[in-house]
């Protein structure tokens, strides 16, 4: 048989994209107080932003898939003779890989391969999309392995964001940040980093933040594969593609809402670029 690919809620890849290329997404949970909800499968995106303008100021929380949700994907597709790649979120914001790699070694590793993105959102999304291409085309476990090494240090990822009351709360920055940055009206720019979010530029204006990141990913230019997602904020989104569109085919450009986990942690009118450079 062949490889199949499993990845993480977190990938923010299109439902159709995924059922398309047979991509398998484990779900991260998203927790209310304690209601508890698996992303994609228990809670849509319009019933998540519902409950948080009910429950603010108390914010949602993420917490990552247990072991004995992965095996729970794993073994079918190991019993169907099918070798496995997974691949997930940076360690450094989650407990997903870990979580997978400890199925990996309860199931049996020597079929299954555990890769830590460094990245969020469809930076890793992008991995999981071109490997399931590969697999589909035929190519080995170990071949889509070094694709994906090969990829990974090409992922760009960008963006702004609209409130910090988000990643304060989640600890990404101090509340006294946070407190001064809403004062002054500043939408931080940031980008991942070595599998960290890295602040990068602070802008007053919504129109600042769209040249900014149009800049930063003009500078990155030509690309591979580009993306822009946004948290419920389409024309802002709209607006950055036809910006990067001078430069990136528009047709080429995916536009998308991020998931509810990606929202938990930025908040509502987050608009930024996913991108793979091109060798």
């Amino acid at each position: 048989m062949g490889v199949r690919i499993v990845t993480d809620s977190s990938s923010d890849i299109p439902k159709d994209v995924a059922e398309q290329l047979g991509i398998t997404i484990v779900p991260l949970y998203i927790h209310f107080g304690k209601d508890v909800y698996r992303e994609g499968v228990d809670i849509t995106s319009t019933q998540f932003y519902k409950r948080l303008q009910a429950e603010v100021p108390n914010l949602p929380k993420t917490s990552a898939p247990s072991p004995g949700d992965f095996m729970k994907v794993y073994q079918p597709l190991l019993d169907e003779g099918h070798e496995i790649i997974s691949v997930h979120l940076s360690a450094a914001f989650s407990g997903t890989y870990n979580s997978a790699r400890l199925a990996a070694f309860g199931v049996g590793r020597d079929r299954v391969t555990v890769i830590d993105s460094r990245n969020v959102s469809m930076c890793l999304g992008w991995l999981a999309i071109e490997a399931a291409k590969a697999a589909r085309r035929g190519k080995s476990r170990q071949e889509i392995i070094e694709m994906i090494s090969d990829m990974i240090p090409r992922l760009r990822i960008s963006s702004f964001l609209e409130t910090l009351e988000f990643v304060k709360y989640s600890g990404r920055v101090s509340s006294t940040e946070a407190f001064l940055g809403t004062m002054l009206n500043i939408k931080p720019v940031l980008h991942i980093e070595g599998g960290k979010a890295i602040p990068l530029a602070k802008v007053r204006t919504r129109e600042q933040a769209l040249k900014t990141l149009a800049d930063m990913a003009h500078e990155l230019a030509p690309f591979q594969s580009l993306a822009i997602m946004h948290t419920r904020a389409p024309n802002v989104a709209e607006q950055l593609a036809e910006r990067l569109g001078t430069f990136h085919p528009r047709h080429r450009i995916v536009i998308a809402e991020a998931g509810v986990a990606m929202a938990s942690h930025v908040g509502p009118g987050a608009v930024g670029f996913c991108g793979v450079v091109a060798k």
